[in-house]
């Protein structure tokens, strides 16, 4: 394994998603620090106390047992190459990029405990293989189905001895107040996000789609959510700004929603093929976007430590949208929702190869959008780039089709 080939194929990715956002949103004195961020995380070399795979774990536990979260979501072509030797080819992408994240040379994670959610048949093989090497970990069993009358009590259970490693690991207590400060500090980054999310929806003159996208992934990669926040509102502030004082220059494109697998930095092939091809993204719904939706209203932040803890897991239980349930009901009523509304003209669902349980919950999605005549675009990829030029032909087709058919409705109404 040549160490500096694959550095150098790391930084060549990462460095050109960068400078691609940059180019195309540098008027936005905000939008800078956001690049920033994902530039010190990748280069940064901080030590990380705990480290999450995933994002199917409630950050503001982790945080009220004292520790600093550090999420590995995986995104990265150039950090599957570390991990080659370590897992058959055929891995699903986001896997490898996370093993070869934690062997990543110039990277020490021996000191770190590792927060492994049990959601699917990768994280267990994951867990054994980190538990191999010698590794801290704790091991976090989320129940298949939140409709058995048990799930609330065993998921609760798995969170209290997460806290409980976490806490031990951080030589910290958990708290009433530690855990009231983690749950007031991410509803507001929450908070901030929606507020952002709204206010730039639709105006790809000021912002671009993948930029949007890029903000809400750096929620995953920043050292202090109350900064992060921060500059949320101010990129909010500047959006509103312009758009209030500019007319759209660009053409009213389709309106799609992107959904399935998640768009993880660096890897943001995907968002600019959905550019180049004349779409916009309305909305992205995945299990690292809902997550978000989880905010903590002043009703809730009462109680003894213990009844807080467990308002957290009953909010994350009822909607985490995680692959690992039987029925993805969360995800499913949230594009219900976004159909009823009228917003989307089209849906574009990114499968990436191996992670078979989003073509699961596809059939019944589709038949449901079917019912309100939006169109579903299936893109299964993973992190290689080969099938771009591919992907643009069919994404292109897909975007006539949907420019087509607004032509056709406006003729209709007028």
């Amino acid at each position: 394994m040549d160490n500096k080939k694959i550095q150098n194929s790391f930084d060549k990715e990462y460095n050109d998603s960068l400078n691609k956002l940059y180019k195309y949103n540098s008027k936005l004195d905000g939008f800078k620090w956001f690049l920033d961020t994902a530039y010190r995380w990748a280069y940064g070399h901080s030590e990380h106390n705990v480290v999450i795979l995933g994002t199917a774990v409630p950050e503001e536990l982790v945080m009220a047992a004292g520790a600093k979260p550090c999420w590995l979501t995986g995104g990265s072509l150039g950090s599957t190459e570390w991990s080659d030797e370590l897992v058959p080819r055929d891995t699903d992408p986001v896997s490898r990029s996370i093993l070869g994240y934690i062997h990543r040379p110039g990277i020490d994670y021996s000191d770190s405990l590792f927060i492994i959610p049990l959601i699917n048949d990768s994280m267990r093989k994951i867990a054994y293989l980190l538990k191999s090497e010698g590794y801290k970990i704790c091991l976090v069993d989320v129940p298949p189905d939140r409709n058995d009358k048990y799930a609330a009590e065993k998921y609760a259970k798995q969170m209290m001895k997460m806290c409980t490693a976490v806490a031990s690991h951080a030589g910290a207590r958990i708290t009433r107040n530690s855990v009231l400060s983690s749950m007031k500090s991410v509803t507001a980054a929450r908070a901030a996000l929606h507020r952002f999310l709204e206010v730039s929806r639709g105006r790809t003159d000021i912002i671009t789609d993948s930029a949007r996208l890029f903000v809400q992934n750096s929620y995953y990669l920043t050292d202090s959510f109350d900064e992060w926040t921060c500059h949320v509102e101010g990129l909010t502030r500047e959006i509103g700004y312009y758009s209030s004082h500019s007319v759209r220059t660009e053409k009213n494109r389709p309106a799609v929603m992107l959904c399935g697998s998640p768009v993880l930095f660096p890897n943001y092939k995907i968002p600019f093929l959905v550019r180049d091809a004349g779409l916009a993204v309305y909305d992205t719904v995945d299990y690292t976007s809902l997550r978000s939706m989880v905010i903590y209203n002043r009703k809730l932040l009462h109680g003894n430590t213990d009844k807080l803890i467990k308002t957290i897991c009953r909010k994350w239980l009822n909607y985490d949208p995680s692959p690992a349930y039987i029925k993805n009901d969360v995800m499913y009523n949230h594009i219900l929702f976004l159909a009823q509304k009228g917003d989307i003209e089209g849906v574009v669902c990114h499968i990436l190869k191996g992670q078979i349980e989003y073509d699961f919950e596809l059939e019944r999605i589709e038949a449901m959008l079917s019912e309100y005549g939006i169109p579903v675009f299936r893109l299964e990829t993973d992190y290689q780039y080969q099938d771009v030029e591919q992907l643009r032909i069919r994404m292109e087709a897909f975007s006539e089709m949907l420019s087509q058919k607004k032509i056709k409705k406006v003729k209709r109404v007028s």
